[in-house]
């Protein structure tokens, strides 16, 4: 099969529209400078796509691949990787990360195709779960977020809504881990899903969501900070997981990671058994001859 690779613009984007996150896909519609993202063809046909954000740091981090199952094992995702490389190498970007939660077989497949593109060894950055908003309906304190008995708590407020010195205060926060952060993740969590927990004019705590490929929803981040209340966790994931249900019209999958020994028994007490376990991986490609060496010697 002849592969041929497109850069996604606007006039491309209708026929890669399926391999791209909604966020990828509002990026590319904006002709947003910071994403980078191709498409595979053979023929009339498209294969798959790839994207990925440029950081401030000179690196990029992988937002998207997606390879339709009718292509697969016959050499797209890689030559999407090769070629997405070839495109950062060019803006002078020095590594591309990779961080992705994905079922056993396709975790397997995504580590062996990263890692035959030049990756690190992917490393488990922390347990994933999957879960089925079907499965809650009846759950004692989440099954009231799919009914219309729910109402917004005092407090609790989506993100679209934050005042702008709120939301400057949060990008320049000092507290927050970087990778928890809203600088960070601000250009793939919905505006309209994330929710914070807002005392004294301040926002005290936050979970950030986007949404899936699947149709299904991602929560990127959820962190407390200093003035929070212990029930604030819960008042929020009720807030989002409603946000969802009727930004979908109806059930949908729901993805989120657990990063400290905290947080993963707090999701586990709530979702009980009622949950698909995965494991989120993360490996970095680097992208420039001189990382490349400082690489090899540090082995």
């Amino acid at each position: 099969m002849e592969i041929q690779i497109r850069t996604l613009d606007r006039g491309e984007l209708p026929g890669f529209r399926p391999y791209l996150l909604p966020a990828a896909a509002q990026a590319i519609e904006r002709e947003d400078p910071d994403l980078v993202a191709l498409g595979a063809v053979s023929g009339r046909h498209s294969l798959g796509a790839i994207a990925a954000r440029l950081g401030e740091s000179g690196d990029a981090a992988l937002t998207d691949l997606f390879v339709d199952e009718a292509a697969r094992r016959q050499g797209v995702g890689l030559c999407l990787v090769q070629a997405l490389q070839a495109a950062l190498t060019e803006r002078g970007v020095a590594r591309l990360t990779a961080d992705y939660a994905l079922g056993e077989e396709d975790l397997a497949a995504m580590d062996a195709l990263l890692v035959k593109a030049g990756a690190t060894t992917p490393w488990l950055r922390a347990l994933s779960f999957q879960a089925d908003s079907r499965d809650y309906r009846d759950h004692p304190l989440l099954g009231v977020c799919f009914t219309p008995r729910y109402k917004t708590p005092p407090g609790i407020v989506p993100f679209y809504q934050l005042p702008r010195e709120a939301l400057e205060a949060l990008e320049t926060a000092d507290d927050i881990p970087h990778i928890l952060s809203w600088a960070l993740l601000k250009d793939r969590a919905v505006p309209d899903l994330s929710v914070a927990a807002v005392r004294e004019g301040r926002v005290r705590a936050y979970l950030l969501a986007e949404e899936s490929v699947d149709g299904g929803f991602v929560l990127l981040a959820a962190f407390r900070r200093e003035g929070s209340l212990a029930s604030d966790f819960l008042r929020l994931l009720r807030e989002l997981l409603s946000r969802c249900w009727y930004w979908r019209g109806g059930d949908f999958p729901f993805y989120f990671s657990a990063i400290n020994e905290h947080t993963t028994e707090l999701a586990l007490s709530l979702m009980e058994e009622r949950r698909e376990e995965r494991e989120e991986h993360i490996c970095a490609i680097f992208l420039t001859p001189e990382e490349d060496g400082a690489q090899a010697g540090s082995g």
